[in-house]
């Protein structure tokens, strides 16, 4: 059976109505299920990638995520957030000496950070943002 990529807007929709009747979805995989028996009707059926979901999920207002994640190689250099893909802003110190060292890397759009010992995003939880009074 062929399908159709979705639309941002018909993603936004979808995560909008699951999110709601959720609350919480505890994995990344869970909600691309639900948001996929969410968008398919009888006629068309839709699909999205996990990491799409993920950046589209990031930007809306409604949803906040919890990153949790497992030990990398240090060794290896990071420029790009391996959550949003958006680049990653160094934060350094002053040594003793005047010079200066990287002491984290950190996304401004996402909040990933990672320090020393490199941080592998592993899962994400989905949370319904709580409304201010």
């Amino acid at each position: 059976m062929p399908y159709r990529i979705a639309s941002d807007e018909q993603i936004k929709k979808s995560l909008k109505k699951v999110i709601t009747k959720c609350r919480t979805v505890h994995s990344q995989s869970k909600l691309r299920s639900l948001i996929l028996r969410e968008l398919s009707n009888k006629k068309e059926k839709f699909t999205v990638s996990k990491a799409r979901l993920r950046k589209i999920a990031i930007n809306t207002n409604f949803i906040r995520f919890e990153i949790h994640s497992r030990e990398g190689d240090p060794r290896k250099t990071m420029n790009k957030c391996p959550v949003c893909s958006s680049n990653l802003k160094r934060v350094k110190n002053l040594t003793i000496w005047g010079g200066e060292v990287t002491i984290e890397f950190k996304c401004s759009k996402c909040g990933y950070w990672t320090g020393k010992k490199k941080r592998i995003p592993t899962r994400y939880d989905f949370h319904l943002k709580k409304r201010k009074k």
